[in-house]
C-alpha cells in the first residue's frame, strides 16, 4: 500500500509563490548582514582553489547552472556535477586543491551526507549552500552559506530562488564585486517580483487548459534559463504527476524536434537576451509545424507565438532566470489541482531523500 506524505502544501505553496519578493529580500539581507563574513571568506576560498566543482541534487543541482555560466564568462571552468555522480564515479578527480560548492536545501540528503566524509578524506574544501542550520552540511562545510528562507516541504519554491540569489552573490564575492550594483539589481528584481507575481497568479488558473493534455511537456531554454527548464520539468513531475522533459533549446534541434506534431506541447523560455532571437525563431517554427507553444520572456516579435504571461519591463538581464521559473511554478501547481491531485502530496518520494534504495515508508522498493 502506498503511503502519501501529506502536508498543508496547497496553501503553503501559494503563500510561498506570492511571497517570493519578500523571500528574495530576506536572503539578500542575510548575505549582506550576518552572512557577509562567510560570503567573503567563501569567495576568497574559491580564488585560492585550482579546481571548483558545483554540485547538488534535484533543484539544488539545477540552481548551480547560472553560477557555472557566470564563472565561465570570467574564464573559470566550474563543472556542475550531480552529487551522486561525484559520490560513485568521479571522486577520484577531487583533491586538496579542489573546492566543492555543495548545495542542499536540508543539508541531509543521502548523497550529500555520504559525500561529505569522502571530501574530508581527500582534503577538499567545501562551501555549503544550505537552509538548515545545524544540518550535516552546515556543520561540516568549510564555510556554510545559510539562506535564511522559511522551511519548505516537499517542494522548493522560495528556497530555489534563495539558492539562486546566494550562488549569484557567491560568484560576485569571487570576482570582488559585492558592491552597490549587484545589491541594487537584486533589490530592483525583488520590486519587480512584488509587482508581477500577484498578477501572474491571478490569471494562472486558466493555464492548465494548455498544459493538462496527457502528453509530455517540453520546456526549452538556454544559459541560466536552462536551470528554469529543468526545475520547471521537475515541478510538473512532482506536483502534477505528468511527464515533462527539459532540454536546451539548441539541443532540441538535434533530432528531438522529430517528436513535433499537432499534439506536441512546449514552453520556450526566451528571457536570455543573448539568444532571444534564436529562441523566438524556434518557437515560431514549432508553431508552423502545428505544435502547441507558449512563450515566457520579453515580446518575441513573432505574431504566431503566444506568450504565457506578460513580462515585466526593465528587470535586470542577469536576473531574468529568477522570473521565468515562476510562471512554471504556478502552471504546475494549477495543473496538479486540475488533474485532481493535491499539490504537495508525495506518494512515492520523501520530502528529504535519505536513502539510495528505499522510497517513502510503505512504498515497495528493490533489494
Amino acid at each position: 500500500m502506498t503511503e502519501t506524505v501529506r502536508t498543508n502544501a496547497p496553501a503553503f505553496m501559494v503563500e510561498n509563490m506570492l511571497a517570493q519578493a519578500d523571500a528574495l529580500r530576506a536572503v539578500v539581507n542575510q548575505q549582506y548582514g550576518p552572512g557577509r563574513g562567510t560570503l567573503l571568506a567563501a569567495g576568497e576560498l574559491l580564488k585560492a582553489s585550482k579546481q571548483i566543482v558545483l554540485s547538488g541534487m534535484g533543484t539544488s543541482l539545477h540552481a548551480c547552472l547560472p553560477l557555472a555560466d557566470f564563472l565561465a564568462s570570467r574564464g573559470v571552468a566550474a563543472p556542475v556535477v550531480e552529487t551522486a555522480e561525484l559520490l560513485h564515479f568521479r571522486s577520484n578527480l577531487l583533491g586538496p586543491e579542489t573546492t566543492v560548492v555543495l548545495v542542499s536545501r536540508s543539508g541531509e540528503s543521502v548523497e550529500t551526507t555520504k559525500l561529505l566524509p569522502i571530501l574530508q578524506q581527500r582534503n577538499c574544501k567545501v562551501i555549503g549552500v544550505v537552509n538548515t542550520p545545524g544540518s550535516s552540511l552546515a556543520s561540516q562545510a568549510t564555510h556554510a552559506i545559510l539562506l535564511g528562507n522559511l522551511p519548505e516541504e516537499p517542494v522548493a519554491i522560495q528556497n530555489y530562488t534563495g539558492s539562486l540569489a546566494a550562488l549569484t552573490l557567491l560568484g560576485s564575492s569571487y570576482v570582488g564585486d559585492l558592491g552597490g550594483s549587484i545589491r541594487a539589481d537584486l533589490e530592483k528584481a525583488a520590486a519587480a517580483l512584488a509587482h508581477c507575481v500577484p498578477d501572474w497568479f491571478r490569471f494562472s488558473g486558466s493555464w492548465p487548459g494548455f498544459f493538462a493534455h496527457g502528453v509530455p511537456l517540453y520546456i526549452l531554454g538556454r544559459g541560466p534559463s536552462l536551470a528554469s527548464a529543468h526545475v520547471g520539468a521537475l515541478l510538473f513531475q512532482e506536483l502534477a504527476k505528468m511527464p515533462a522533459v527539459a532540454m536546451s533549446a539548441a539541443q532540441f534541434r538535434h533530432g528531438a524536434v522529430e517528436v513535433v506534431n499537432d499534439r506536441f506541447r512546449a514552453v520556450v523560455l526566451g528571457s536570455q537576451r543573448a539568444t532571444a532571437t534564436l529562441d523566438a525563431a524556434l518557437a515560431e517554427q514549432l508553431v508552423q509545424m502545428e505544435g502547441n507553444v507558449r512563450w515566457i520572456g520579453p515580446d518575441s516579435g513573432r505574431p504566431g507565438v503566444v506568450p504565457l504571461c506578460d513580462w515585466p519591463a526593465d528587470i535586470p538581464d542577469r536576473f531574468a532566470h529568477f522570473f521565468d521559473i515562476i510562471p512554471l511554478q504556478m502552471a504546475a501547481y494549477h495543473t496538479a489541482q486540475w488533474q485532481g491531485f493535491t499539490a504537495g502530496e508525495l506518494k512515492i518520494a520523501a520530502p528529504v531523500t535519505r536513502s539510495e534504495q528505499e522510497f517513502a515508508p510503505g512504498v515497495a522498493s528493490g533489494s
